[in-house]
């Protein structure tokens, strides 16, 4: 036999095992290179795709990094042409949409359960996003938006921006949360500064700031309740800083018992 024709079945073949492998128990199983492989399969189905999958791997260090590539990126790596970085670059968007999806009809009144929206909210955001949400009396999600991009440190926070908008959606709280996609969960002093600012200016109208969440990766800092993030490494300053901002707070457990 041919020894192209040879390495041709020999490369089917394995792509069909992984793909049975999928249909029968999902990607559980799957180690980050095999995930690649069987993507890459229906994009190149002529070539051996194990070999690229590990390139890819190589070059940008983790399956989410290659996931959330920019697209001429992935189109450097040799064997990668428009159509399997296109289709890689779909993964990351349509798992963004089926979380958000996920979250309608959400109640938020504790701070776990508000990181967990944020996070599928903020999921795969490559720069500083500023998300403001808006509830009801009984922590019901009624509104949600993004109220800025880029860095909080440099772009000013309108507090009468994000009270018009509690303003229009009849809202009685406010959960105001951005991520640092830079790797430090802490807040800054201007996190800190928009913070304060904020609930003075939502007790003028009788709304109350929740919370401000900060995400970073599978971590979160909550202002409302320090003790339910993950990274334990916040300072005694920031510590103190962040107990001054008073009026950010859930509901008692009474109350959120009720709801």
């Amino acid at each position: 036999m041919d020894q192209s024709k040879s390495s041709s079945h020999l490369h089917q073949g394995h792509r069909s095992r992984l793909r049975e492998r999928f249909a029968i128990a999902g990607l559980e199983s799957f180690a980050d290179h095999e995930v690649l492989e069987l993507i890459l399969s229906y994009a190149r189905p002529r070539i051996d795709t194990n070999q690229l999958a590990h390139r890819l791997l190589n070059t940008f260090g983790s399956l989410s990094a290659v996931l959330h590539a920019e697209k001429e990126e992935l189109c450097k790596v040799s064997g990668i042409g428009e159509i399997s970085a296109s289709l890689l670059l779909l993964f990351a968007p349509v798992a963004h949409r089926l979380f958000a999806q996920q979250n309608e009809e959400t109640f938020l009144s504790t701070s776990t359960q508000a990181a967990k929206y944020i996070s599928s909210l903020l999921f795969g955001r490559k720069t500083e996003c500023l998300y403001l949400i808006c509830l009801d009396t009984s922590y019901r999600v009624l509104h949600k938006c993004i109220v800025m991009e880029g860095s909080v440190d440099s772009v000013p926070v309108s507090a009468r921006e994000i009270a018009a908008i509690a303003l229009r959606h009849n809202a009685s709280r406010l959960i105001l949360a951005h991520n640092h996609p830079g790797g430090n969960v802490l807040p800054s002093r201007q996190d800190i500064a928009v913070t304060q600012e904020l609930v003075q200016t939502l007790s003028r109208l009788e709304i109350q700031l929740s919370d401000h969440i900060i995400v970073c990766g599978q971590k979160y800092y909550s202002f409302a309740d320090k003790r339910s993030h993950i990274n334990t490494l916040f300072t005694r300053s920031l510590d103190s800083a962040a107990d001054s901002s008073s009026g950010v707070a859930y509901a008692s457990e009474a109350e959120a018992s009720e709801t």
